[in-house]
């Protein structure tokens, strides 16, 4: 993440989004309505794990993901020229919203459909849930980036040592997890965080909607064409409940999440917007242990714990420098 320019201590710090300029706050909103938007945000986003999980099992998931982010991009393509918001005019923030779109959701969030044919969703969404953990690294490089402090690195620790509890023994042998899925979701984690960093940095001039649409648009191109690359035109005959939870996928976790997320953070202080990722993996956990009947064991338990107190001195730590806390992202590994 990239420090406000000339930013005065004494003053309040205005939010950025990884998508670039962020609004500046409206006028406060009736607090249902904040609320509900939170709600939203936390449960929808939650839940998209046990979606992906559900469709994949009968949907090839590279092209199950082309279709969910192509149709999703279609949609906030429209939301924004029906709103008049403007988009790139300049050909490099073309380049550059394209190159983090096929980042941070083509190869990221596609590997993570492809990690949840092999393992299970809560333990997907305990692994995403390093994200925000390896944001602040990438945010301490280069020349604009923050110094990582005590108690980031802490923070950092604190972390690894949760995925290496979560993970524990790696293999094929029952109870033990397999590699590749696991290696999958972590290199898409650097991808989502690179690519986040550079959106950050590159686009600040495009705006939240325009960059979205463009990234659903070509991570969901790039992701239909490798799907037509592995396996052919030719599509598989599935259940009702495989299209249903793409559909769900499309309206929910892109679509309306994406709205109360923006209104979100919109009308409340970034640091308390951006608790919503503490819920998430809670979320995704109880509903794969609900519905799927996924083992809910002390090893995903003591490890997603440990990931999330990592996580909440990675934002403390940021909070008390007065630099503002990732808040999270539209479709963020999810």
């Amino acid at each position: 993440m990239v420090n406000p320019p000339d930013l005065d201590p004494g003053a309040p710090v205005r939010p950025r989004d990884y998508l670039g300029s962020m609004p500046e706050p409206t006028p406060a909103a009736p607090r249902s309505r904040v609320y509900l938007a939170y709600t939203i945000v936390a449960l929808v986003w939650g839940s998209t794990y046990l979606a992906i999980r559900v469709g994949v099992q009968e949907l090839p998931p590279f092209g199950m993901a082309g279709l969910r982010f192509t149709a999703a991009g279609i949609v906030l393509t429209l939301w924004a020229l029906l709103s008049g918001i403007p988009f790139p005019r300049q050909a490099a923030d073309w380049g550059w919203a394209v190159l983090t779109g096929v980042l941070v959701l083509g190869v990221a969030v596609g590997g993570m459909f492809w990690a949840e044919v092999h393992i299970a969703s809560g333990l997907a969404a305990l692994l995403a849930g390093l994200s925000p953990i390896f944001m602040a690294f990438y945010g301490s490089l280069g020349a604009g980036g923050d110094r990582l402090s005590a108690g980031l690195w802490v923070g950092l620790l604190i972390g690894f040592a949760g995925l290496a509890i979560l993970v524990g023994p790696i293999g094929s042998a029952p109870g033990e997890v397999p590699l590749a899925p696991v290696l999958v979701i972590l290199v898409g984690t650097q991808a989502w965080c690179g690519g986040s960093v550079l959106a950050t940095r590159k686009l600040k001039g495009v705006p939240p909607l325009a960059t979205s649409a463009i990234h659903n648009l070509s991570a969901g191109l790039f992701l239909l064409a490798g799907d037509f690359l592995l396996r052919g035109s030719a599509w598989p005959r599935v259940s009702p409940a495989a299209w249903f939870s793409l559909v769900y996928l499309v309206v929910f976790g892109s679509v309306i999440a994406y709205s109360a997320y923006y209104y979100l953070i919109t009308h409340m202080p970034a640091a308390r917007a951006g608790t919503y990722s503490y819920i998430n993996p809670v979320v995704a956990v109880f509903l794969g242990w609900l519905i799927l009947g996924e083992a809910v064991t002390w090893r995903l338990v003591t490890g997603g714990l440990v990931i999330l107190a990592g996580l909440f001195l990675v934002r403390r730590a940021r909070l008390t420098r007065r630099v503002p806390p990732l808040p999270g992202a539209p479709s963020a590994m999810r």
